[in-house]
């Protein structure tokens, strides 16, 4: 557990088919010399149109996982490029350590929240044709990933605003979820749990949610563990007048690539909608 508390860095620094293996300065850990990394896809008119700015889709990986999970997301994601079926995007995969939840840790050692809301987008803006707006900012996650996705993109809807949580691990109770999951964050802390959790957040924040941000919620049917909480969670949404997307893709469990496949066509025209 100690090491993969440190793994800020892709052990694995080798590019993946579609994507290449890059590093950023991660200030917000305390050290002018901190680094972390990310798997960065870049669609084939960024090299065409030299002009041309792009949005950019950061993927959060779910827990114990790493940034090269979201190699088959990035292939399905061009294909569609390819066939003018989504916008072209920037994507973006950070590591963001094996285990976190993509919030800051209540003991402050590991400030995840603000190495990827800061950090990592200051330096994918300052790095890349991006378009540098909240509106042309996707950050979407998948289990544990999902999680994070609902607490930055609900957290700082002026950083990130369209947000994208498949499968999202959002029980209510800390005490649902494994120690070796959570305890490095939280601390059996359930008060910081729910406070970083998108129940709280959304009500915190439900009048610029309302005006700005673009969400949407997936998950599979057979998600027994999940599905309940998820579909609680878009009740919330409706109950508060924040505008949202929910689809429960029907005979599926916690399986990112069948609730894609599941959803078909409406994944990806999702990113043609203002």
């Amino acid at each position: 557990m100690a090491e993969i508390e440190q793994q800020w860095i892709d052990p694995v620094r080798e590019d993946q088919e579609l994507t290449t293996f890059q590093l950023y300065p991660q200030p917000s850990r305390g050290t002018t010399d901190a680094q972390g990394s990310y798997q960065l896809y870049l669609p084939p008119q960024y090299e065409t149109e030299p002009e041309r700015r792009f949005p950019v889709i950061y993927w959060l990986h779910g827990g114990f996982g790493n940034a090269r999970q979201g190699s088959e997301m990035v292939a399905r994601i061009d294909k569609a490029i390819r066939n003018e079926v989504m916008p072209p995007a920037i994507v973006v995969l950070p590591q963001i350590l094996p285990i976190g939840w993509y919030v800051d840790s209540k003991d402050g050692a590991r400030p995840l929240a603000q190495i990827t809301a800061f950090d990592l987008v200051h330096h994918v803006d300052s790095t890349y044709r991006t378009v540098p707006e909240a509106a042309a900012r996707t950050v979407e996650g998948f289990s544990m990933g999902g999680f994070g996705a609902l607490h930055l993109g609900l957290k700082y809807p002026k950083i990130f605003g369209k947000v994208s949580a498949v499968g999202p691990a959002i029980l209510r109770d800390l005490k649902d979820e494994p120690e070796d999951r959570v305890n490095n964050t939280y601390f059996g802390d359930q008060d910081y749990y729910d406070a970083c959790g998108p129940w709280n957040l959304v009500l915190a924040n439900a009048p610029e949610l309302r005006r700005t941000s673009q969400v949407r919620l997936l998950s599979g049917s057979l998600d027994v563990r999940l599905a309940p909480t998820i579909r609680a969670l878009d009740a919330r949404f409706t109950e508060l007048g924040v505008p949202h997307d929910f689809y429960e893709v029907q005979n599926k469990d916690h399986e990112y690539p069948d609730i894609m496949d599941g959803y078909g066509d409406a994944y990806y025209a999702w990113w043609r909608t203002a």
